[in-house]
Protein backbone atom coordinates (compact mmCIF):
# COMPACT_ATOMS: atom_id res chain seq x y z
CA UNK A 1 0.00 0.00 0.00
CA UNK A 2 1.44 3.62 -1.00
CA UNK A 3 -0.59 6.05 0.60
CA UNK A 4 -3.29 5.92 3.66
CA UNK A 5 -5.69 8.59 3.70
CA UNK A 6 -9.29 8.95 5.62
CA UNK A 7 -10.85 10.16 3.08
CA UNK A 8 -9.86 10.29 -1.07
CA UNK A 9 -11.83 13.15 -3.20
CA UNK A 10 -11.63 12.44 -7.35
CA UNK A 11 -11.76 15.62 -8.86
CA UNK A 12 -10.23 19.30 -8.29
CA UNK A 13 -13.00 20.96 -9.21
CA UNK A 14 -15.10 23.39 -7.30
CA UNK A 15 -17.02 20.33 -5.39
CA UNK A 16 -13.99 18.47 -4.81
CA UNK A 17 -12.24 21.61 -3.40
CA UNK A 18 -15.26 22.48 -1.36
CA UNK A 19 -15.54 19.31 0.20
CA UNK A 20 -11.45 19.47 0.62
CA UNK A 21 -11.93 22.85 2.64
CA UNK A 22 -14.69 20.99 4.84
CA UNK A 23 -12.57 18.37 5.81
CA UNK A 24 -9.39 20.23 6.22
CA UNK A 25 -11.28 22.52 8.59
CA UNK A 26 -11.93 19.61 10.74
CA UNK A 27 -8.81 18.27 10.94
CA UNK A 28 -9.46 14.75 8.56
CA UNK A 29 -6.50 13.81 6.47
CA UNK A 30 -7.18 13.32 3.32
CA UNK A 31 -6.39 13.93 -0.40
CA UNK A 32 -7.61 15.21 -3.75
CA UNK A 33 -6.69 13.48 -6.97
CA UNK A 34 -6.91 15.12 -10.36
CA UNK A 35 -6.25 13.79 -13.35
CA UNK A 36 -5.53 16.65 -15.13
CA UNK A 37 -4.92 20.27 -13.23
CA UNK A 38 -7.04 22.29 -10.81
CA UNK A 39 -10.03 23.14 -12.60
CA UNK A 40 -8.90 22.20 -15.38
CA UNK A 41 -12.21 21.74 -17.59
CA UNK A 42 -12.51 25.90 -17.26
CA UNK A 43 -9.19 26.05 -18.82
CA UNK A 44 -9.75 23.57 -21.55
CA UNK A 45 -13.26 23.07 -22.79
CA UNK A 46 -14.91 26.89 -23.38
CA UNK A 47 -13.87 29.41 -26.18
CA UNK A 48 -11.08 32.29 -25.18
CA UNK A 49 -14.23 34.80 -24.73
CA UNK A 50 -16.31 32.48 -22.40
CA UNK A 51 -17.70 33.98 -19.16
CA UNK A 52 -19.54 32.46 -16.40
CA UNK A 53 -23.03 32.49 -16.53
CA UNK A 54 -23.47 33.13 -12.77
CA UNK A 55 -22.70 36.41 -11.76
CA UNK A 56 -19.59 36.74 -9.12
CA UNK A 57 -22.23 36.61 -6.13
CA UNK A 58 -22.66 32.78 -6.93
CA UNK A 59 -19.50 31.96 -8.02
CA UNK A 60 -17.13 31.38 -5.00
CA UNK A 61 -16.32 28.51 -2.61
CA UNK A 62 -16.96 28.62 1.44
CA UNK A 63 -14.51 30.45 3.21
CA UNK A 64 -13.48 32.84 0.22
CA UNK A 65 -16.31 35.22 -1.00
CA UNK A 66 -15.47 37.37 -3.92
CA UNK A 67 -15.56 41.57 -3.08
CA UNK A 68 -18.86 43.23 -2.68
CA UNK A 69 -17.94 45.70 -5.49
CA UNK A 70 -17.68 43.31 -8.47
CA UNK A 71 -20.90 41.17 -6.80
CA UNK A 72 -22.90 41.41 -10.08
CA UNK A 73 -20.07 41.13 -12.55
CA UNK A 74 -19.00 37.82 -14.54
CA UNK A 75 -15.61 36.06 -14.32
CA UNK A 76 -13.72 34.95 -17.80
CA UNK A 77 -12.58 31.10 -17.55
CA UNK A 78 -9.26 32.05 -16.35
CA UNK A 79 -9.82 34.42 -13.53
CA UNK A 80 -12.40 31.65 -12.24
CA UNK A 81 -9.41 29.33 -12.82
CA UNK A 82 -7.33 31.67 -11.39
CA UNK A 83 -9.73 31.38 -8.12
CA UNK A 84 -9.41 28.08 -7.70
CA UNK A 85 -6.11 27.98 -7.75
CA UNK A 86 -5.37 30.80 -5.55
CA UNK A 87 -8.29 28.83 -3.20
CA UNK A 88 -6.37 25.90 -3.09
CA UNK A 89 -2.83 27.45 -2.18
CA UNK A 90 -4.69 30.05 0.68
CA UNK A 91 -6.23 27.00 2.75
CA UNK A 92 -3.41 24.71 2.06
CA UNK A 93 -5.53 21.76 0.75
CA UNK A 94 -3.28 18.75 -0.69
CA UNK A 95 -4.00 18.18 -4.41
CA UNK A 96 -2.65 15.48 -6.61
CA UNK A 97 -2.70 16.82 -10.23
CA UNK A 98 -1.59 14.83 -13.11
CA UNK A 99 -3.04 11.34 -11.19
CA UNK A 100 -5.82 9.31 -13.11
CA UNK A 101 -7.83 7.07 -11.14
CA UNK A 102 -8.28 4.05 -12.51
CA UNK A 103 -10.32 1.85 -10.41
CA UNK A 104 -11.87 1.42 -6.59
CA UNK A 105 -12.76 -1.65 -4.85
CA UNK A 106 -14.52 -2.09 -1.96
CA UNK A 107 -12.17 -4.29 0.23
CA UNK A 108 -15.10 -4.12 3.52
CA UNK A 109 -12.85 -2.32 5.72
CA UNK A 110 -11.67 0.50 3.63
CA UNK A 111 -11.66 1.30 -0.25
CA UNK A 112 -8.47 0.53 -2.26
CA UNK A 113 -8.39 3.16 -5.16
CA UNK A 114 -5.58 2.52 -7.82
CA UNK A 115 -4.27 5.47 -9.78
CA UNK A 116 -1.45 6.13 -12.55
CA UNK A 117 0.61 9.46 -12.41
CA UNK A 118 3.31 9.84 -14.72
CA UNK A 119 3.63 6.16 -15.31
CA UNK A 120 3.62 4.71 -12.16
CA UNK A 121 0.56 3.15 -10.52
CA UNK A 122 0.30 4.21 -6.87
CA UNK A 123 -2.52 1.79 -4.34
CA UNK A 124 -4.33 4.23 -2.25
CA UNK A 125 -6.28 3.28 0.93
CA UNK A 126 -9.18 5.33 2.39
CA UNK A 127 -12.23 5.15 4.94
CA UNK A 128 -14.58 7.20 2.36
CA UNK A 129 -14.39 8.03 -1.00
CA UNK A 130 -15.92 11.45 -2.71
CA UNK A 131 -16.57 11.17 -6.42
CA UNK A 132 -16.50 14.82 -7.80
CA UNK A 133 -15.19 13.75 -11.13
CA UNK A 134 -18.03 16.03 -12.57
CA UNK A 135 -20.55 14.90 -15.30
CA UNK A 136 -19.07 17.22 -18.16
CA UNK A 137 -15.64 15.12 -18.64
CA UNK A 138 -16.63 13.88 -22.32
CA UNK A 139 -17.84 15.67 -25.61
CA UNK A 140 -21.12 14.19 -27.27
CA UNK A 141 -21.20 14.00 -30.72
CA UNK A 142 -24.46 12.94 -32.11
CA UNK A 143 -24.47 9.96 -34.60
CA UNK A 144 -25.06 11.90 -37.36
CA UNK A 145 -21.82 13.36 -37.09
CA UNK A 146 -20.50 10.38 -38.86
CA UNK A 147 -22.05 11.31 -41.99
CA UNK A 148 -20.04 14.70 -42.49
CA UNK A 149 -17.94 14.50 -45.19
CA UNK A 150 -14.26 14.95 -44.46
CA UNK A 151 -13.66 17.95 -46.12
CA UNK A 152 -16.00 19.58 -43.43
CA UNK A 153 -13.95 20.78 -40.40
CA UNK A 154 -16.00 19.21 -36.96
CA UNK A 155 -15.87 20.48 -33.58
CA UNK A 156 -17.41 19.93 -30.61
CA UNK A 157 -17.93 23.05 -28.52
CA UNK A 158 -15.17 22.15 -26.28
CA UNK A 159 -12.80 22.39 -28.85
CA UNK A 160 -13.70 26.25 -30.71
CA UNK A 161 -11.32 28.77 -29.00
CA UNK A 162 -12.12 31.68 -31.76
CA UNK A 163 -13.40 33.01 -35.04
CA UNK A 164 -9.58 32.78 -35.94
CA UNK A 165 -9.29 29.09 -35.98
CA UNK A 166 -12.79 27.98 -38.52
CA UNK A 167 -11.61 28.45 -42.66
CA UNK A 168 -13.20 30.61 -44.56
CA UNK A 169 -16.88 29.66 -45.27
CA UNK A 170 -20.19 29.52 -43.80
CA UNK A 171 -20.71 27.76 -40.00
CA UNK A 172 -23.62 25.20 -39.13
CA UNK A 173 -23.90 25.46 -34.81
CA UNK A 174 -25.91 22.92 -33.65
CA UNK A 175 -27.49 22.99 -30.64
CA UNK A 176 -29.52 26.23 -29.30
CA UNK A 177 -28.40 25.73 -25.41
CA UNK A 178 -26.09 28.07 -23.70
CA UNK A 179 -23.00 27.55 -25.88
CA UNK A 180 -24.58 26.87 -29.25
CA UNK A 181 -26.07 30.64 -28.56
CA UNK A 182 -23.20 32.12 -27.20
CA UNK A 183 -20.69 30.91 -29.81
CA UNK A 184 -23.28 31.72 -32.92
CA UNK A 185 -23.42 35.07 -31.31
CA UNK A 186 -19.33 35.31 -31.04
CA UNK A 187 -19.11 34.49 -34.84
CA UNK A 188 -21.71 36.77 -35.85
CA UNK A 189 -20.72 39.66 -33.95
CA UNK A 190 -17.01 38.78 -35.86
CA UNK A 191 -18.43 39.11 -39.34
CA UNK A 192 -19.29 35.06 -40.34
CA UNK A 193 -22.66 33.78 -42.25
CA UNK A 194 -23.69 31.61 -39.32
CA UNK A 195 -26.73 29.03 -39.35
CA UNK A 196 -28.07 27.55 -35.82
CA UNK A 197 -29.87 24.38 -35.68
CA UNK A 198 -31.96 25.57 -32.70
CA UNK A 199 -33.10 23.41 -30.05
CA UNK A 200 -35.95 23.43 -27.52
CA UNK A 201 -34.49 25.07 -24.74
CA UNK A 202 -36.04 28.10 -22.47
CA UNK A 203 -34.60 31.48 -21.86
CA UNK A 204 -34.58 34.39 -19.67
CA UNK A 205 -34.00 37.88 -19.50
CA UNK A 206 -30.48 38.28 -18.43
CA UNK A 207 -31.56 41.27 -15.92
CA UNK A 208 -35.31 42.24 -14.85
CA UNK A 209 -36.59 44.75 -12.42
CA UNK A 210 -33.06 45.97 -11.47
CA UNK A 211 -31.48 42.58 -10.72
CA UNK A 212 -29.66 39.35 -12.43
CA UNK A 213 -32.12 36.74 -13.22
CA UNK A 214 -30.66 34.32 -10.94
CA UNK A 215 -30.69 36.73 -7.74
CA UNK A 216 -34.32 36.62 -8.64
CA UNK A 217 -34.48 32.88 -8.90
CA UNK A 218 -32.72 32.67 -5.57
CA UNK A 219 -35.29 34.70 -3.85
CA UNK A 220 -38.24 32.89 -5.01
CA UNK A 221 -36.44 29.73 -4.37
CA UNK A 222 -36.14 27.77 -7.84
CA UNK A 223 -32.56 26.97 -6.72
CA UNK A 224 -33.56 25.13 -3.95
CA UNK A 225 -35.77 23.10 -5.53
CA UNK A 226 -35.05 19.59 -4.00
CA UNK A 227 -34.11 16.22 -6.45
CA UNK A 228 -37.87 14.81 -4.50
CA UNK A 229 -39.78 17.43 -5.91
CA UNK A 230 -38.07 16.85 -9.32
CA UNK A 231 -39.08 13.19 -9.43
CA UNK A 232 -42.70 14.28 -8.99
CA UNK A 233 -42.42 17.28 -11.36
CA UNK A 234 -40.08 16.35 -13.95
CA UNK A 235 -41.05 19.94 -15.70
CA UNK A 236 -38.98 21.86 -12.97
CA UNK A 237 -36.13 19.51 -14.43
CA UNK A 238 -35.62 21.95 -17.91
CA UNK A 239 -31.97 23.01 -18.72
CA UNK A 240 -30.41 26.18 -17.75
CA UNK A 241 -32.03 29.10 -19.96
CA UNK A 242 -30.54 30.79 -22.79
CA UNK A 243 -27.91 33.76 -21.39
CA UNK A 244 -24.99 35.49 -21.56
CA UNK A 245 -22.44 36.77 -19.03
CA UNK A 246 -20.03 39.11 -21.76
CA UNK A 247 -20.37 42.45 -20.83
CA UNK A 248 -20.34 44.23 -17.47
CA UNK A 249 -23.38 42.87 -16.29
CA UNK A 250 -24.08 40.54 -19.20
CA UNK A 251 -26.53 40.85 -21.63
CA UNK A 252 -29.60 38.66 -22.22
CA UNK A 253 -29.26 36.09 -25.71
CA UNK A 254 -32.54 35.20 -27.35
CA UNK A 255 -33.08 33.40 -31.22
CA UNK A 256 -34.81 37.05 -31.95
CA UNK A 257 -31.54 38.76 -31.06
CA UNK A 258 -29.64 36.31 -32.63
CA UNK A 259 -31.41 36.73 -35.69
CA UNK A 260 -30.82 40.94 -35.90
CA UNK A 261 -27.05 40.13 -35.92
CA UNK A 262 -27.59 37.99 -39.44
CA UNK A 263 -27.84 34.69 -37.98
CA UNK A 264 -29.91 32.11 -39.41
CA UNK A 265 -32.52 30.50 -37.13
CA UNK A 266 -32.77 26.84 -38.72
CA UNK A 267 -35.05 23.79 -36.91
CA UNK A 268 -33.70 21.20 -35.41
CA UNK A 269 -31.42 19.07 -37.19
CA UNK A 270 -32.41 15.76 -38.16
CA UNK A 271 -30.31 14.28 -41.04
CA UNK A 272 -27.13 14.58 -43.02
CA UNK A 273 -26.70 13.13 -46.56
CA UNK A 274 -30.09 11.37 -47.23
CA UNK A 275 -32.69 12.74 -45.22
CA UNK A 276 -35.11 9.76 -44.33
CA UNK A 277 -37.04 9.72 -47.25
CA UNK A 278 -34.26 11.32 -49.33
CA UNK A 279 -32.06 7.91 -49.11
CA UNK A 280 -34.33 6.55 -52.14
CA UNK A 281 -33.25 9.36 -54.45
CA UNK A 282 -37.08 11.10 -54.05
CA UNK A 283 -39.00 13.67 -51.91
CA UNK A 284 -42.37 13.77 -50.55
CA UNK A 285 -43.14 16.23 -53.36
CA UNK A 286 -41.87 13.57 -56.21
CA UNK A 287 -38.98 15.51 -56.94
CA UNK A 288 -35.55 14.22 -57.28
CA UNK A 289 -32.99 15.17 -54.18
CA UNK A 290 -29.00 14.05 -54.11
CA UNK A 291 -28.68 10.60 -52.74
CA UNK A 292 -25.10 11.71 -51.30
CA UNK A 293 -23.71 13.08 -48.22
CA UNK A 294 -23.55 16.36 -49.15
CA UNK A 295 -26.54 17.84 -47.94
CA UNK A 296 -28.23 18.58 -44.03
CA UNK A 297 -31.82 18.29 -43.58
CA UNK A 298 -33.55 20.19 -40.75
CA UNK A 299 -37.07 19.82 -38.85
CA UNK A 300 -39.64 22.60 -39.27
CA UNK A 301 -39.81 23.19 -36.00
CA UNK A 302 -37.97 26.94 -35.35
CA UNK A 303 -41.02 28.31 -34.48
CA UNK A 304 -41.94 25.89 -31.93
CA UNK A 305 -38.51 26.24 -29.99
CA UNK A 306 -39.03 30.29 -30.21
CA UNK A 307 -42.14 30.68 -28.59
CA UNK A 308 -40.97 27.17 -25.74
CA UNK A 309 -38.17 30.27 -25.42
CA UNK A 310 -40.41 32.92 -25.52
CA UNK A 311 -42.89 31.32 -23.05
CA UNK A 312 -40.23 30.21 -20.47
CA UNK A 313 -39.07 33.86 -20.28
CA UNK A 314 -42.73 35.13 -19.78
CA UNK A 315 -43.38 32.73 -17.22
CA UNK A 316 -40.03 33.34 -15.10
CA UNK A 317 -41.07 37.57 -14.85
CA UNK A 318 -44.59 36.61 -14.36
CA UNK A 319 -43.43 34.35 -11.47
CA UNK A 320 -40.95 37.31 -9.79
CA UNK A 321 -43.62 39.46 -10.13
CA UNK A 322 -46.06 37.72 -7.85
CA UNK A 323 -43.56 36.83 -5.67
CA UNK A 324 -43.07 40.90 -5.16
CA UNK A 325 -46.62 41.69 -5.14
CA UNK A 326 -46.72 38.54 -1.83
CA UNK A 327 -44.51 40.73 -0.41
CA UNK A 328 -47.21 43.39 0.24
CA UNK A 329 -44.80 46.13 0.30
CA UNK A 330 -41.73 45.02 1.62
CA UNK A 331 -39.69 44.80 -1.87
CA UNK A 332 -40.69 48.11 -4.01
CA UNK A 333 -41.39 46.88 -7.42
CA UNK A 334 -38.73 48.70 -10.05
CA UNK A 335 -39.02 49.43 -13.48
CA UNK A 336 -38.65 46.73 -16.27
CA UNK A 337 -35.86 47.19 -18.40
CA UNK A 338 -36.26 48.21 -21.69
CA UNK A 339 -34.71 44.86 -23.39
CA UNK A 340 -35.31 44.61 -27.24
CA UNK A 341 -33.50 40.54 -26.75
CA UNK A 342 -36.06 39.73 -24.52
CA UNK A 343 -39.44 41.20 -26.64
CA UNK A 344 -41.03 37.98 -27.65
CA UNK A 345 -41.00 37.11 -31.42
CA UNK A 346 -44.80 36.62 -31.66
CA UNK A 347 -44.71 36.65 -35.31
CA UNK A 348 -41.97 34.15 -35.32
CA UNK A 349 -40.01 36.57 -37.65
CA UNK A 350 -36.37 35.09 -36.70
CA UNK A 351 -37.52 31.54 -37.64
CA UNK A 352 -36.06 30.51 -40.84
CA UNK A 353 -38.04 28.53 -44.02
CA UNK A 354 -35.06 27.08 -44.81
CA UNK A 355 -35.53 22.99 -44.45
CA UNK A 356 -32.03 21.61 -46.44
CA UNK A 357 -28.80 23.30 -46.82
CA UNK A 358 -25.82 22.22 -49.59
CA UNK A 359 -22.33 21.90 -47.81
CA UNK A 360 -21.55 22.91 -51.60
CA UNK A 361 -23.91 25.55 -52.87
CA UNK A 362 -24.13 27.34 -49.47
CA UNK A 363 -20.61 26.92 -48.56
CA UNK A 364 -20.47 25.19 -45.42
CA UNK A 365 -17.00 24.69 -43.90
CA UNK A 366 -17.44 24.13 -40.93
CA UNK A 367 -19.85 22.06 -38.09
CA UNK A 368 -19.57 23.43 -34.32
CA UNK A 369 -21.33 20.78 -31.85
CA UNK A 370 -22.70 22.51 -29.19
CA UNK A 371 -24.48 18.84 -28.09
CA UNK A 372 -23.44 18.69 -24.77
CA UNK A 373 -21.12 16.30 -22.82
CA UNK A 374 -20.99 12.75 -21.50
CA UNK A 375 -19.39 11.82 -18.41
CA UNK A 376 -16.83 8.51 -17.83
CA UNK A 377 -17.13 6.73 -14.73
CA UNK A 378 -15.62 2.96 -16.00
CA UNK A 379 -13.18 3.64 -12.81
CA UNK A 380 -16.04 2.73 -10.30
CA UNK A 381 -17.52 -0.70 -10.04
CA UNK A 382 -20.50 -1.80 -12.23
CA UNK A 383 -22.72 -2.28 -8.97
CA UNK A 384 -22.51 1.84 -8.46
CA UNK A 385 -23.53 2.65 -11.52
CA UNK A 386 -27.27 2.94 -13.52
CA UNK A 387 -28.60 1.62 -16.01
CA UNK A 388 -26.80 4.84 -17.92
CA UNK A 389 -23.72 4.54 -16.18
CA UNK A 390 -24.02 7.17 -13.80
CA UNK A 391 -23.26 6.69 -9.96
CA UNK A 392 -26.95 5.40 -9.06
CA UNK A 393 -27.55 7.84 -5.65
CA UNK A 394 -29.69 9.53 -2.89
CA UNK A 395 -29.18 12.60 -1.60
CA UNK A 396 -25.60 12.22 -2.71
CA UNK A 397 -24.77 8.81 -1.07
CA UNK A 398 -23.83 5.95 -3.16
CA UNK A 399 -23.31 3.29 -0.14
CA UNK A 400 -21.77 3.65 2.77
CA UNK A 401 -18.54 5.38 2.70
CA UNK A 402 -19.22 6.56 -0.79
CA UNK A 403 -20.41 9.60 -2.33
CA UNK A 404 -21.22 12.04 -4.96
CA UNK A 405 -21.13 15.89 -5.15
CA UNK A 406 -21.16 18.37 -7.89
CA UNK A 407 -23.47 16.80 -10.48
CA UNK A 408 -26.43 18.20 -11.28
CA UNK A 409 -29.45 17.39 -8.69
CA UNK A 410 -27.48 15.73 -6.16
CA UNK A 411 -29.29 17.34 -3.49
CA UNK A 412 -30.60 20.26 -4.82
CA UNK A 413 -31.39 22.24 -8.53
CA UNK A 414 -28.33 23.89 -7.69
CA UNK A 415 -26.17 21.17 -6.94
CA UNK A 416 -25.03 21.43 -10.75
CA UNK A 417 -23.91 25.01 -10.21
CA UNK A 418 -20.60 26.29 -8.41
CA UNK A 419 -23.20 27.63 -5.95
CA UNK A 420 -24.49 24.73 -4.85
CA UNK A 421 -21.10 23.09 -4.02
CA UNK A 422 -20.49 23.89 -0.99
CA UNK A 423 -23.98 23.56 0.60
CA UNK A 424 -23.33 19.86 -0.66
CA UNK A 425 -19.93 19.09 -0.01
CA UNK A 426 -21.23 20.51 3.88
CA UNK A 427 -23.82 18.26 3.95
CA UNK A 428 -21.38 15.23 2.82
CA UNK A 429 -18.79 15.58 4.76
CA UNK A 430 -20.77 15.83 7.92
CA UNK A 431 -22.09 12.42 6.72
CA UNK A 432 -18.39 11.25 6.44
CA UNK A 433 -17.56 12.58 10.06
CA UNK A 434 -20.20 10.66 11.54
CA UNK A 435 -19.23 7.61 10.00
CA UNK A 436 -15.54 8.24 11.27
CA UNK A 437 -16.17 8.35 14.51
Amino acid sequence: MDFKQDVIIIGAGQAGLAASYFLHQKGIQHCVLEQHTIGSSWSTQRWDSFKMNTPNWMTWLPGRKVQEKIRDQFMTKDSFTDYLKLYVNTFQLPIKEHCKVMSIHDEGSCFIITAERGGYCSEWSAKAVIIASGMMNRSRFPELSENVPQDILQLHASEYKNPGQLPDGNILVVGGGQSGCQIAEELAVSGCNVYLASSKVPRAPRRYRGKDIMEWMEMIGSHDITASQLKEKPELGATQPQSSGVGILGHTVSYQSLHHLGVTILGSLKDIGNGGLFQLGVSVLGIMEDTGNRSLYFADNAKEHIRFADEASTSIKKAIDAYLKHQSGAISMPPVENDKADIPDKHFHAASGIHKLAFDSDHISTIIWATGFGSDFTYLPDSWLDTSGIPRHTEGKIKDGVYCLGFPWVRKKKSGLVYGAGEDAEMIVKNILDGLK
